[in-house]
């Protein structure tokens, strides 16, 4: 059985793409007809290679991916096609919370992913609600 938040992330990947389509739609007008000196400021769109640029990968593939790996505008990460059909934005083989990148060696660690539990110390889901509600009663008091 397929986990129905698999879905979800597919709708989410199709949202990204459509928003990445968008805002190259914007770069493409040109502007340089236009008084351009009269501008305050003047809109310059990202080049592939600049690292705001969807399609600039932003760290080299990690070791261990294959020649098949590609870097993912929408999601900005390296993937690899997975052997199942189903997984038409391969998620399933790629969004793996028990490995960690280091961007500082360049590497997949094993092991637990640090954002798995980065806030177990200080966040208490069970009584998160109840904060929330503190801060927004003495928020909202101040308005």
């Amino acid at each position: 059985m397929k986990d129905p938040r698999l879905e979800i992330s597919d709708m989410i990947w199709e949202v990204r793409e459509k928003l990445n389509a968008l805002e190259m739609k914007l770069w493409e007008i040109p502007h340089h007809e236009e008084p351009i000196g009269e501008y305050d400021a003047v809109f310059t769109a990202p080049a592939e290679g600049d690292y705001l640029h969807p399609c600039t990968p932003t760290h080299e593939k990690p070791a261990g991916f294959g020649d098949e790996a590609y870097w993912d505008e929408c999601m900005q990460c390296w993937m690899e096609p997975t052997p199942y059909e189903w997984d038409e934005h391969n998620y399933y083989g790629n969004a793996n919370c028990e490995l960690s990148y280091e961007c500082t060696s360049n590497t997949w660690v094993e092991g637990a992913d640090w954002s798995n539990h980065y806030a177990d110390e200080w966040y208490d889901c069970a009584n998160s609600t109840i904060i929330m509600d503190e801060v927004h009663h003495e928020e909202s008091g101040n308005v």
